[in-house]
């Protein structure tokens, strides 16, 4: 079993975590998101092109495991291994009405002696952004 480090990026925030390889990008999307506190309440892409991700030549869709999309892959049954390798970036699209865009890289990739699925924040940094800030009236 190989484990993928990676880093979530946005603004000053930044975490560290390693996840084994058969988790789905569904699920790594609900830790990534868990990680900043958001709920995962929306729909998400995760998609290739750093500058444009409406651009992305790869994108992996929750609306595809919904029967819509452009012919691109879910997210519920393409795994972290599927997609990621060493020095890979990709943005992870979230409400597409706020467009929250996380930058996530894969650090790199070691063999694990566990043989099960495991994941753990390593570290974080900086002050995480909000869901759903508070509106002044």
């Amino acid at each position: 079993m190989k484990s993928y480090h990676f880093t979530l990026q946005y603004g000053e925030f930044e975490a560290t975590l390693v996840m084994t390889g058969e988790w789905s990008l569904y699920e790594f999307a609900e830790y990534l998101l868990q990680t900043m506190s958001f709920d995962l309440d929306h729909s998400f892409q995760f998609c290739d092109n750093l500058k444009n991700p409406y651009r992305s030549k790869e994108k992996y869709t929750l609306f595809a495991d919904m029967g819509e999309g452009d012919g691109e892959p879910g997210v519920r049954d393409t795994m972290i291994s599927d997609v990621f390798k060493a020095k890979k970036r990709m943005v992870l699209h979230f409400d597409y009405g706020d467009d929250w865009f996380f930058v996530v890289t894969c650090t790199g990739v070691t063999e694990s002696d566990s043989e099960r699925k495991s994941r753990k924040v390593v570290s974080t940094s900086g002050k995480p952004p909000v869901q759903y800030p508070g509106y002044e009236e």
